[in-house]
């Protein structure tokens, strides 16, 4: 966290509240486009993100710059507010069954398009369309998307790893629905 950063965010946990303005312009078109991926409707991306800063404001006193920085801490307050927001609507995602994943090629098909793509991608959980997002789209490093999807420390080793075998279990997911698309 810059030095910057850190004075604005002391002063707004010490009452000066005026001064989260700041923050919020700075991190406000950031969460647009992160919530945006996960929620697929401006809408509501726009009142997901609204209940993310307005929860990042009441919690501010239990920020931690040691733990994580305050984008990956304001990043995993959205992807929580995210996550509730979509459990309140049915599930638009496609379930696949693990019998179905032995025998499947390792490889996407050279054929494959990126609209194909990203129609496949759709149909997974909102969960594994967000870790493709921050592991492939976003490029961060597993133990920061550990700290996004479980909003701890504690075992963030273990839940990397468990992260790349998830990884490994949603490319497989894609070329399933891929593989039935074709059919």
């Amino acid at each position: 966290m810059n030095h910057d950063e850190e004075i604005l965010i002391r002063r707004i946990a010490s009452g000066h509240s005026d001064d989260y303005r700041r923050l919020i312009a700075r991190y406000a078109q950031p969460l647009m486009v992160f919530v945006g991926r996960i929620v697929h409707r401006q809408e509501d991306a726009e009142d997901v993100v609204q209940d993310a800063l307005v929860s990042a404001f009441e919690h501010l006193a239990d920020y931690d710059a040691a733990r994580a920085s305050f984008a990956t801490w304001l990043n995993s307050i959205a992807y929580h507010e995210a996550l509730h927001h979509l459990r309140r609507r049915p599930p638009a995602f496609v379930e696949v069954d693990e019998a179905m994943l032995v025998g499947i090629p390792d490889e996407l098909p050279d054929t494959t398009t990126a609209e194909q793509l990203d129609e496949a991608i759709r149909k997974l959980s909102p969960e594994d369309q967000t870790l493709l997002q921050l592991y492939y789209f976003d490029q961060r490093p597993l133990h920061e998307i550990a700290f996004i999807l479980k909003g701890a420390d504690d075992h963030l080793e273990r839940e990397a790893s468990r992260l790349s075998t998830c990884l490994q279990r949603i490319r497989q997911r894609l070329r399933i629905i891929l593989s039935k698309n074709r059919e």
